[in-house]
């Protein structure tokens, strides 16, 4: 095994790096490559045609997923993972589309999340079929999402176009030694009803901020219409923790912040609440003064201020990430937002006291997955804490519970385990996001021991 590992590392490497210059970001407004835009097509058929190559049986689903298969048996031990990644963002050191190899660390988007942990899983499969350890009654199947950091749309369509599912799955899009717990997801849209003072000196023209909900936004801006001279004046003293560019009447406002993954918010700063606290303190000059407020309440990643503070022992503290911001030509604004909640809440739970804390706005419900937990004992855990422990020789370190949405949540019976170590920082869906190549040497040896147990247990 250990063998293998290190005679194909270098065509492992080189693999990831055509898949990370594919940039697999969900395009709604590509509409001559559905489902989600050519970078995603073309990472999709990227990854069928390397299974190809190795005498695999693939399958495109529609553009949605897409299969990889080896061993004819009826009992399957399923893989998912996902082709598709969050924008690359703002403060990247390297170019975030082309994997870049540096002091035994390969920077991209995707590297890690969930690219490199694709080709990882996807040589734990050749091996395990050249070695002919595969038995007769079962079969190993890679399932690879294609929409997996937006709305699930792969994995539903998927779900409901294919008839086999596995029996046990693992999911390497989380962390070792393993995930026993997930948080439940709430994600949803909020549509001001604040109705703007088209009076006031200030006036909101544009507005914007952030790329996707479930990361921190790391730049909003705002462009403001003000009614004379001394209020433009008055208006660009009295913001402030943001940048201002002045042209006559017009201001244009920038915040910046840092990203994040929206399930550990408070590893980055939002530049929405930012820019929303350097708004409210123009006050009743600002045509948008409630909607400014309002949204430095809702900014609380806690979600205290909502009267959503709560929290349990197993999975820890609710998180609330507002995410999105935009104003649209009617002068309308949009909000999409996430939430993280407790496993021993209840969606409805959420649900009623967001509604009630927010008022002003209008909600939309987009999606809710809800939590996933496992036993200590459950024999999947300990196949898999075995296979970890087994390759790393780590007994210290304990399965996880955390606030992340893995696909652990599509199918019963599975479990996120790897690709990040606990030794290692979680840096998917931030700037210079990399996984180093020790950790990929790693991490295929662990997905090799894991599924052949699996295939025994």
């Amino acid at each position: 095994m250990e063998r293998f590992v290190d005679q194909h590392l270098s065509e492992m490497i080189t693999q990831l790096s055509n898949l990370v210059s594919l940039e697999s970001v969900y395009d709604p407004q590509d509409t001559q490559h559905p489902p989600f835009g050519k970078g995603v097509s073309d990472a999709l058929q990227a990854v069928l045609e390397l299974g190809r190559s190795f005498d695999m049986q693939v399958r495109n689903v529609d553009g949605y997923a897409g299969e990889i298969t080896v061993g004819t048996g009826s009992r399957m031990i399923g893989i998912l993972c996902h082709i598709d990644v969050v924008p690359a963002g703002a403060g990247w050191n390297t170019e975030p589309f082309a994997l870049t190899e540096r002091d035994g660390r390969l920077y991209g988007r995707g590297s890690s999340d969930d690219k490199g942990p694709l080709i990882s899983a996807l040589y734990a499969m050749r091996y395990l079929q050249q070695s002919g350890q595969i038995p007769d009654d079962c079969c190993l199947r890679l399932i690879v999402g294609a929409n997996e950091e937006e709305s699930w749309q792969c994995i539903r369509h998927y779900l409901a176009h294919t008839t086999d599912l596995p029996s046990v799955s693992i999911v390497p899009d989380g962390n070792f030694p393993l995930i026993f717990c997930e948080k439940g997801l709430l994600d949803f849209d909020l549509h001001s009803e604040f109705v703007p003072n088209h009076r006031a000196p200030i006036q909101l023209a544009a507005l914007s901020g952030g790329t996707s909900r479930n990361m921190i936004p790391d730049a909003a801006q705002c462009m403001l219409l003000c009614a004379d001279e001394a209020t433009a004046t008055d208006c660009q003293t009295k913001l402030d923790g943001v940048e201002v560019v002045r042209d006559g009447l017009q201001l244009t406002v920038c915040a910046q912040g840092k990203s994040a993954h929206c399930m550990t918010p408070e590893k980055g700063i939002s530049a929405i609440t930012r820019l929303m606290e350097a708004l409210c303190t123009l006050k009743t000059d600002f045509s948008h003064a409630e909607l400014a407020q309002a949204m430095v309440q809702a900014g609380d990643y806690t979600g205290s201020k909502l009267g959503l503070d709560m929290q349990d022992e197993v999975s820890g503290a609710l998180t609330l990430n507002l995410g999105v911001i935009s104003m649209d030509a009617s002068g309308a604004v949009h909000i999409q937002a996430d939430i993280r909640y407790p496993a021993s809440a209840s969606q409805e739970t959420v649900q009623k006291q967001v509604r009630s804390a927010l008022t002003g706005f209008g909600y939309t419900e987009v999606d809710h997955l809800p939590p996933v937990y496992f036993e200590s004992n459950d024999p999947l855990v300990r196949t898999l804490l075995d296979a970890y422990q087994q390759v790393t020789g780590d007994r210290d370190s304990q399965p996880l519970a955390i606030g992340g949405a893995t696909y652990a949540r599509a199918l019963p019976c599975a479990v996120a385990f790897g690709p990040l170590f606990p030794w290692e920082e979680e840096l998917a869906h931030e700037p210079n996001e990399f996984l180093s190549i020790d950790s990929l040497r790693s991490m295929t040896q662990i997905y090799i021991c894991a599924l052949r147990k699996l295939m025994e247990m």
